[in-house]
């Protein structure tokens, strides 16, 4: 446990200072100064010179490149810097695509702010309230917000729901009220009032709700093997996926069994759920550092039964996810996390525990970029530094994939061609606005 912690503690070093992060956000006078009549944050046209760009998909290092962004793309990689762009010359630091979070909490702009200033420039909705993740998406695409692209889940397709919020989100809900939400053609009602909602991802669950408490709720079935059919049938039907919370091991097998695109946690999987993920090709979301964070003094959910619990979970998984990973299995970083003033764990965190696990840095860092675009249908649109794709790029002072613990710390990020965090001070200082 001593060694957990010290292995902790130097992957999370500076994470938590975030929430008290001067560079969070622009203040209100430099918002309005950035934006146009319509509220949109502009987009500038820039060329980033000397820069040493990683290719995640080879690991070659583009040494002393020109990045050219325009219009929230990048235009060129390697090209002379054009006439009109505003040129920064970036020292000879280095850039990276964006990180994906595939287990994203957060409803709120200050959660979705303090998400990309740790480096995530997309994160995959694991559910909140309401809808509020919908709004947050289109806000960002808007551009009147900056912030990472957000794949929607809205309402959470789990038996409690009549007992939350969530039911007032939507007059078609209020009828769940005070239910618990069973039955396959209620499930395919929620299913497709989420869809109608404008949702990218369906998010439910195969296993009690946590594995925090300490009770047997982690190990226990909640939705019968046809209804989560059911719900897969029902998203499929309109194109969209589903992401099924699973804990124990026969909950597990049920959602793979049941046609899920990724199982999130799988804390107690076994060498069965690995063969039976491989063959399906279903992808893993492990989020195994909130394993981590859950036995910190200071975290999301902070709660002294997982100090006792997570132990056991994170041996568990740090064993199957060296042997998912060698068998070939799709894991993808993510975080579960609500990015709350009080969170201490970021998609760095996952980089480096995948390293420690295994992976080669480049291999972390494609789970986090390439893979997952890949993963989640995005990679026409970002994902790696290429031209064409969105202009989703983080600076750091060294290489990232000989020292990956400066994924604790970017000194810029940029989300479809927006800084939201800007610390690189070069021979101008600054960008505009930060």
């Amino acid at each position: 446990m001593t060694r957990l912690i010290l292995t902790l503690t130097s992957l999370l070093a500076g994470v938590s200072v975030f929430a008290q992060d001067p560079y969070l956000r622009p203040s209100l006078e430099t918002r309005a100064a950035m934006t146009n009549e319509q509220g949109v944050i502009p987009q500038p046209f820039l060329a980033l010179t000397n820069v040493n760009v990683v290719d995640v998909r080879s690991g070659e290092i583009l040494a002393a490149t020109t990045v050219v962004v325009r219009d929230g793309l990048i235009v060129s990689v390697g090209a002379d810097a054009p006439q009109g762009a505003r040129v920064i010359d970036m020292l000879g630091r280095y850039m990276t695509p964006g990180l994906f979070e595939g287990h994203f909490h957060g409803g709120n702009v200050d959660a979705a702010q303090r998400a990309l200033v740790s480096g995530v420039t997309t994160a995959k909705g694991a559910s909140v309230g309401g809808y509020t993740d919908v709004a947050l998406r289109d806000m960002v695409k808007a551009g009147l917000l900056v912030g990472p692209d957000i794949l929607a889940a809205g309402v959470y397709v789990t038996p409690e729901l009549g007992n939350t919020s969530a039911v007032l989100m939507d007059s078609r809900l209020q009828k769940f009220a005070n239910k618990t939400l069973h039955g396959e053609d209620a499930l395919r009602e929620v299913v497709n009032i989420n869809i109608d909602r404008g949702v990218d991802w369906i998010k439910t669950r195969s296993s009690g709700l946590s594995s925090r408490t300490g009770g047997p709720d982690a190990l226990t079935q909640v939705y019968s093997d046809e209804e989560l059919r059911a719900i897969v049938d029902e998203a499929a039907k309109r194109d969209v996926p589903v992401s099924c919370h699973a804990h124990g091991i026969e909950v597990v097998i049920a959602a793979i069994e049941a046609g899920c695109t990724s199982i999130e946690h799988a804390s107690y999987i076994d060498d069965e759920g690995l063969r039976l993920m491989k063959e399906r090709g279903t992808l893993w979301i492990p989020t195994y550092i909130s394993v981590v964070g859950f036995q910190l003094p200071h975290d999301d959910y902070n709660t002294t039964i997982a100090r006792q619990r997570f132990p056991h979970i994170d041996e568990n998984l740090r064993r199957m996810i060296r042997r998912g990973h060698e068998m070939g299995i799709t894991i993808l970083t993510a975080v579960d996390s609500g990015y709350g003033p009080e969170s201490v764990y970021r998609v760095s965190g996952e980089i480096n525990a995948f390293i420690e696990f295994g992976m080669t840095p480049l291999e972390a860092l494609q789970a986090a970029t390439v893979k997952s675009a890949q993963a989640y249908g995005l990679a026409e649109q970002t994902g790696a530094i290429e031209a064409g794709l969105q202009a989703d790029l983080l600076i750091f002072d060294r290489n990232p994939l000989e020292q990956p613990t400066v994924f604790h710390n970017p000194l810029m990020v940029m989300s479809n061609g927006r800084v939201g965090l800007n610390r690189h001070v070069g021979k101008d200082k600054v960008l505009p606005g930060y």
